[in-house]
């Protein structure tokens, strides 16, 4: 490796670690919101991001689990009350009728979308002095960075917590 290799890696490296930390505190500064935001409106966090899940497909828990990257216990958990307040409902899986999938009610689609609006409205005032152009670029380069974590071999795996 040359000098100028060893630099650019050395930079690469830094520049690595410097948006580890800045992730690390959006991800502090996100739970600190979706925790008020649950005090507020009562729905954040794993239940959210179930019902998130469910308005792009129906799935099997466990399925469901590997996607948002959480403990299938977790989700056995949170879908409980999900199904008890009429937003998440269960059916028979087509493809093995001994297995069951979670879905989205109408009530379920009603709310998530609500909770988006409500989420939304509070945060975009905050935005305002952001220009439209870098939200989406923001937007755009974060849902890049998700799915290169998610699908690589190196990235911590179900259950794992990110650093901070």
């Amino acid at each position: 490796m040359t000098v100028t290799d060893e630099r650019q890696q050395d930079q690469r490296t830094v520049a690595t670690a410097d948006l580890l930390d800045v992730l690390g505190r959006l991800v502090r500064t996100a739970r600190a919101t979706s925790h008020r935001h649950q005090a507020e409106y009562g729905l954040s966090g794993t239940p959210l991001g179930i019902l998130k899940a469910l308005a792009v497909a129906d799935a099997r828990a466990g399925d469901l689990a590997a996607r948002l990257q959480i403990a299938p216990s977790v989700v056995s958990r949170a879908v409980v009350p999900l199904e008890q307040a009429g937003l998440v409902e269960r059916t028979t899986d087509p493809d093995d009728a001994r297995a069951t999938r979670l879905g989205l009610t109408a009530a379920g689609r009603q709310r998530l979308e609500a909770a988006r609006r409500e989420f939304a409205d509070r945060l975009a005032p905050v935005l305002d002095d952001w220009d439209a152009d870098d939200v989406a670029a923001l937007t755009r380069l974060m849902d890049r960075l998700e799915s290169t974590l998610s699908g690589h071999p190196d990235s911590p795996g179900p259950g794992a917590r990110p650093a901070s």
